[in-house]
């Protein structure tokens, strides 16, 4: 009798960017950019931009921090250094030269085979450059790890991303920055400051700021000269090892000194342990998540919107009421509007209309950046803006009397204030000069905008870099400079209802702080002197709103950002005037001046200034596409034995491309068991056009097994019963060419044609015994089918906008639509519809899925194609085994395995999602490395071919009458630090209307 039936695919095979990804979102190009080339003496500079002009600066910048960053490495490129420059985020996000998505958040990338630095120009040429400065550093840190004889680039996963992102700030920024100092501040004074082994481990220490303060005591411990030497004997041996081989102490003491030299300096200030925060926090982690962002009030006052991850799992637009803080809808969701790729949700918040009914806020859709606009009393979007003439749009600011929205517009690289009337739709530019241009806010009576300049107010080298507020004039255009804090960030600039008030954010002191500009007569008041300070997730972030008297900021605290409310005439009872414009940045100082000399305090104090450097060696060039290596992995080889025989396991896969990635050839090769189990692939893929197209080339064989008894006669005349095993192998040869066209992010169409012929192979493997004594085995080769070549026509349209959990997607919805189309030998249709909806109930999730996948057509049931079974764990669980198989369906208490079998499939499941171990506001037990999630499941299906049909009954006992089977049980699902997903599960099958015992089985794909 048939017994078992289990389907082993041993040979598993994926090309990135292909359309035979199954789900997944798309990362579109939109746009096709003509690159050039233009080389200096270190740097092969790739760019679109009109004027070459911004091309020659920005490589004076390259060889500007190549020749800082290589004072302090040692270290020499051999080679030009590519970098690949895009004029916007927008089209950064559809960057070919990296293949994963681009987050808005994400100011660059530097990739490592080729050391290729991909980044966007920004709206200031301050945040550019340090941008610039910051990947270059992971430049060098990639060069030294290739270039050294002891380790190979695969090192960096042995150095904690705290230590790499850490160093490139350092070596980017120095010991002096406000931002990583309140950070350092906050920690100390809620006695949360985490040791190293808790920044490697958790997720809650930002690797950037922790990671840059301690770099910065490295240089002040022990000098810069060890910076080098301890990154590098990390990549050898582990960043424990490493502190005590270099610095000769142990990790757990060098956190214990450098926090205590921390507090030390940080915390002298009497202001550091005895403060008021003025206000009432209205929106924290109490009533909504961890980071509550960008605050926008509405103005009558009656709601604020905010940014925050409430939701857990994704940065959402909310709205609360503007009293309590108590949210009442939320606006925007990536689940929700799949029409947008991105909200911009960093650097921007958004602007409420006069009449408070329509809010308008920044995303990024179809390769732009467009202006949202909401309707709060109907809930929905009603227009979009999108700005042509300029590269990317950023701040909007509705006025306060007229039908106009401000932006900053950036275009090959120079920001500007424009204005966009909704009514004509009429552009103009109000500022039009070579400084930055951000941040607008209109003065009461809509006459005036003010905004936020890098033009240097003085000729002072401590005023170059400054950020200063500036007024322009609606009507004339006339431009007033007003001389705040020279050296600090003067930034988030909003004018109260005295129209000679502005109140801004500055970090002259070392902090962050709320000061009042009075244009009448530039005086500066301090309002605030917290010891963190006022402040968003950077020091661009717009952190203040205010409507009459009624004043939100958002404030760093304990590691959270809170909203708080107060009145502007409270806030300001203790205003001071201030007399001295000059900063002083000691309290954002990271460590006291150390007695050893800062060669990089050095640079960046030169980088103030302008830099002479030649550019005789500057040229532009011919682009050479040739291919190089992006990438090599899934290297394994082994050998094992077992009673089957002896066999051997191995694989690896590479992939290259040429500078751009616009042409991408994938190679692969596989080997799992004897040596009819070898497969192989080979690809390449176009992607100069929105619609990529591609070609490959493989070999893959799939192997099926089955076992039965049966009893069989010995020599000596008596009999034994012996146990079958089956192994069938299909091989198959395939030539295919493909193309898919990205919609935009959530959605695609994919197409291809392919012809492939396959051969068969079948072993009989026969263990003949009596009473568990095993008297012989014996391998056989059966007889196969002919092998047969055929042609296949495909197509499907994919939908995927689900925000993934824990271990599986946890709200939003998916869908595949397939069909395909046999030609020659094999007359043939496929139809597959897979739909998936998750329903997110915080914290848990309710999954359904329905999924139908069936052969139609002559040869439907042929036995040239492994049939279908309905009992693999990725349909139905607890079927794939069970003493409740029987040969036949004759009775209620048995089932055919025949009744599970089939060549058309109709599945449903339905799951409750429990998130189990992870972060503390997710999982019911903390864990900061092991994510896991609970699923209680209910799954059911049906399988049948052309000779059965389905029933819609419980009970049956024909094999033609095929009947639907249930189970139901709990399913754990254990995240393998992304690797892989694990579901062990103990399911109880429900069949012949009958509830039958558990039945324990795991599976290794991702939950569905």
């Amino acid at each position: 009798m048939r017994f078992v039936f289990t389907i082993l695919v041993l040979c598993g095979w994926s090309i990135p960017l292909l359309h035979a990804q199954y789900f997944g979102q798309n990362k579109p190009s939109y746009e096709k950019f003509n690159f050039q080339l233009y080389k200096t003496p270190n740097f092969e500079l790739y760019h679109y931009f009109k004027d070459e002009k911004l091309a020659e600066q920005l490589g004076k910048q390259a060889e500007k921090w190549y020749f800082y960053h290589q004072q302090v490495l040692l270290d020499t490129f051999q080679t030009r250094n590519p970098i690949i420059f895009y004029s916007n985020h927008a089209d950064f996000q559809q960057t070919t030269a990296v293949s994963s998505r681009i987050d808005v958040g994400t100011g660059g990338v530097t990739e490592g085979m080729k050391r290729r630095v991909v980044m966007p120009v920004s709206f200031t040429g301050g945040q550019t450059d340090h941008v610039l400065g910051h990947e270059l550093v992971h430049a060098f840190q990639y060069h030294m790890l290739s270039t050294d004889e002891e380790v190979s680039l695969m090192a960096i996963n042995n150095i904690p991303l705290w230590m790499i992102e850490g160093m490139a700030e350092y070596l980017s920024l120095g010991s002096v920055n406000s931002h990583t100092a309140l950070w350092m501040r906050d920690a100390l004074i809620n006695n949360t400051f985490p040791s190293l082994r808790e920044m490697t481990f958790s997720y809650r220490y930002s690797p950037y700021r922790y990671g840059h303060a301690f770099w910065a005591y490295i240089a002040y411990q022990y000098g810069e000269q060890y910076i080098p030497r301890l990154f590098k004997a990390t990549a050898r041996v582990g960043y424990e090892q490493a502190i005590g081989d270099v610095l000769m102490l142990s990790d757990d003491s060098l956190s214990v000194m450098w926090q205590q030299t921390l507090k030390e300096h940080l915390l002298k200030e009497s202001i550091d342990s005895t403060f008021t925060i003025v206000g009432e926090r209205i929106i924290s982690k109490k009533n909504s998540g961890r980071y509550n962002l960008n605050p926008s009030i509405s103005p009558n006052g009656r709601y604020v919107v905010f940014l925050s991850e409430r939701d857990m799992y994704d940065i959402d637009l909310f709205m609360a009421d503007g009293k309590t803080g108590e949210v009442v809808s939320r606006l925007y969701t990536a689940t929700s509007h799949d029409e947008i790729d991105a909200l911009n949700y960093l650097e921007t918040s958004g602007t409420w209309s006069p009449d408070s009914r329509y809010f308008a806020f920044i995303a990024f859709k179809q390769g732009q950046s467009t202006c949202q606009i909401y309707d709060v009393q109907r809930k929905h979007l009603i227009r979009e803006i999108q700005i042509n003439e300029v590269d990317e749009i950023s701040w909007p600011a509705w006025s306060t009397n007229s039908n106009t929205i401000a932006f900053s517009a950036l275009k090959e690289g120079v920001s500007d204030i424009i204005l966009y009337n909704l009514d004509d739709n009429i552009i103009e530019n109000i500022t039009q000069n070579e400084f930055a241009c951000i941040q607008p806010a209109w003065s009461p009576d809509g006459q005036y905008i003010y905004y936020v300049t890098d033009k240097a107010m003085s000729t002072k080298l401590s005023s170059q870099g400054s950020l200063h507020i500036a007024r322009v004039s609606v009507d004339n255009r006339q431009t007033d400079y007003f001389r705040t804090f020279d050296g600090a960030k003067n930034l988030n600039p909003i004018a109260t209802i005295n129209k000679h008030e502005v109140l801004f954010l500055s970090n002259r002191d070392g902090r962050r702080n709320l000061y009042l500009l009075n244009t009448n007569d530039s005086q500066v008041h301090q309002i605030t002197n917290y010891p963190t300070g006022i402040i968003g997730m950077t020091d661009y972030s717009p952190a203040l709103t205010l409507t009459g008297d009624t004043l939100l900021y958002t404030m760093l605290w304990n590691g959270e950002y809170s909203i708080f409310k107060t009145s502007l005439q409270n806030i300001r009872k203790n205003k001071q005037l201030v007399i001295e414009r000059e900063t002083n940045l000691s309290a954002s100082r990271l460590l006291p001046h150390s007695t050893i000399p800062s060669q990089i305090e050095t640079n960046l104090y030169f980088n103030r200034q302008p830099h002479a450097l030649q550019t005789d060696s500057f040229f532009s060039d011919k682009i050479r596409n040739k291919f190089k290596l992006d990438y090599i992995g899934n290297a394994s080889a082994g050998v094992m034995t077992g009673r089957f025989g002896t066999g051997m396991a191995g694989s690896i896969e590479a992939m290259f491309s040429d500078i751009l990635s616009k042409n991408m050839l994938y190679t692969s090769v596989s080997i799992n068991g004897e040596i009819y189990d070898f497969g192989g692939q080979i690809a390449y893929i176009t992607q100069r056009k929105r619609m990529k197209f591609g070609v490959a080339l493989s070999h893959i064989p799939y192997r099926t097994g089955s076992y039965q008894y049966q009893t069989d006669s010995l020599a000596d005349g008596t009999t034994a019963r012996s146990l079958h095993y089956l192994f069938r192998r299909t091989f198959e040869d395939k030539l295919s060419v493909f193309t898919f066209i990205p919609i935009n992010k959530t959605r695609r169409f994919e197409v291809g044609a392919s012809y492939a012929f396959y051969n068969y192979r079948i072993e009989r493997i026969k263990n003949i015994n009596s009473y568990s004594q095993i008297y012989s085995a014996e391998k056989e080769k059966l007889p196969a089918p002919d092998g047969f070549g055929t042609g296949i026509l495909d197509a499907a349209y994919v939908i995927d906008n689900a925000k993934m959990g824990l271990a599986s997607p946890v709200e939003g919805k998916r869908l595949r639509i397939q069909v395909e189309h046999y030609l020659h030998k094999l007359q043939m249709q496929t139809l597959l519809i897979d739909f998936r909806r998750y329903v997110f109930i915080k914290p848990y999730s309710l999954a359904f899925r329905l999924y139908h996948y069936g052969r139609y057509g002559k040869d439907s049931d042929s036995d040239r194609m492994s049939e279908l079974f309905l009992g693999s764990p990725w349909f139905v669980r607890g079927y794939d085994m069970g003493n409740f198989y029987g040969d036949e369906t004759t009775d209620a208490n048995t089932i055919s395995m025949n009744q599970l079998i089939g060549t058309r499939l109709l599945v449903t499941n339905l799951e409750w999602r429990i998130p189990f171990t992870g972060p503390k506001e997710i999982g019911w037990f903390r864990s900061n490395f092991l994510f896991s999630e609970l699923a209680l499941f209910v799954d059911g299906g049906v399988s049948w071919n052309k000779h059965s049909y389905p029933v819609a009954k419980l009970t049956t006992n024909s094999n033609a009458q095929r009947i639907p089977v249930f189970s139901g049980g709990v399913a754990y699902r254990i995240n393998l630090f992304g690797a892989m997903i694990l579901e062990p599960y103990y399911g109880f099958p429900f069949h012949q209307n009958q509830l039958k015992g558990g039945e324990f089985g795991i599976n290794i794909f991702a939950g569905w």
